[in-house]
Order: structure tokens, then sequence, then C-alpha cells
């Protein structure tokens, strides 16, 4: 009989506590209606990008279960354009939906996914970044790059950041789980961009 050792026990641990954690959570769905006050506080213009608001359908409020959710198109002095979405919640991991699943089931495919690695502020983050095919227009693509902030943490895996959630809930400590997503015709303002909003959400 082999002897498991303790990073195994820890591992079955966490994930025993994340297939548990939804059981805390009430049987009824309903939208929380709670908006973080720093996206409010997001500027409509930072640095050289002007920003407007996008109206979002109850539909999509219904699917992510919160109203907690700044989408937003920027646009700067070289007509360079950024769909900003952000999706947050202090209570339901289940909001951070891949944005993988929001783009297939909207009649695009995926195509050319990558990891990549973003320098902001003196530090790497690592991102996601995949071209979304649109399935009725050939012609249309859209660049898409996104990035799961747990806390202050970074990373592009979905089930790390579930884990991470579940486990700053268990152990009572302040947490944050937030989906940050950037898509346009181009990618070649992203990583600018990212450096510009980021330090609205510290």
């Amino acid at each position: 009989m082999f002897k498991l050792d303790k990073s195994y026990w820890i591992v079955l641990v966490l994930l025993g506590g994340l297939a548990l954690f939804p059981l805390a959570k009430p049987s009824f769905f309903s939208i929380d209606q709670e908006v973080d006050p720093k996206f409010k506080a997001i500027p409509c213009q930072i640095g050289d990008w002007a920003g407007k608001d996008e109206t979002l359908d109850e539909r999509t409020y219904e699917i992510l279960e919160t109203r907690n959710i700044l989408a937003r198109f920027y646009e700067n002095s070289k007509k360079e354009r950024v769909s900003l979405l952000l999706v947050g919640s202090n209570k339901d991991r289940r909001v951070a939906h891949p944005p993988e699943v929001c783009y297939t089931s909207s009649h695009y495919e995926v195509i050319e996914s990558k990891e990549k690695e973003f320098e902001v502020s003196g530090m790497k983050i690592p991102v996601r970044q995949f071209i979304a095919k649109d399935q009725r227009n050939l012609e249309h693509r859209e660049y898409v790059v996104y990035v799961y902030k747990v806390g202050s943490r970074f990373t592009i895996n979905y089930y790390a950041q579930q884990l991470q959630f579940a486990w700053d809930n268990l152990t009572r400590k302040e947490s944050q789980i937030l989906l940050i997503r950037l898509s346009g015709t181009t990618d070649a303002p992203f990583q600018e961009f990212l450096n510009q909003i980021l330090p609205h959400l510290a």
C-alpha cells in the first residue's frame, strides 16, 4: 500500500471544498443587484482613451446572475478601439464564465487560442488570447484577450480561479472574482490599454 504525500491530501481537501461550496449557496437563483463602487469610479476618459458605456439587455444580466458588470467601448486619438467587459462578484464564483463559451454560443468559432504574457505596471500578467470568427459573416473577426483576477492574483485558468475564490471564502478571506475581457478588430492596443485600466481595479 503506497503512502500519499502531504501535497496530495491538500489537493483532495481543496477539491472537496470546491465541490461542496455551491451547497452553501441559496437553492434559488436571483440576480445580484450590488454594483462594485470601483466599477462606477472607472472614468470614461483614461489617458488618451475616451469611453462610452454600452447597454446590456436583461437576458445578459440573467445569464451572468449579476448586475456588477461594466461594458464600455473605448477609442483613442489613433482611432484604435477596445471593447472592455468587466464582470465581478464578491459572492458567487459562477459569474466568471469563460469568454470562449459566450462566443461559441453566439455563433462564433474560436480559433488561434494561445497563452501570452503582458507586461503591466512592471510585472508580467498571464492572458489568454484568441480570435472569434463569426459563422454568420465569415469576414468578421474579433480579437479577444482576457484574464481572471481573484483578490490580487491573476490567472487564465478557469478552474484555478474557481478554486482560489472558493478557498478564500472557506477561509473567510475577503476576495473578489473578476473577469477582465478586451475585444476589438485588432489586438495591437490591448497591452497598452490593460496598463491604463488595471490601476483602476486595484
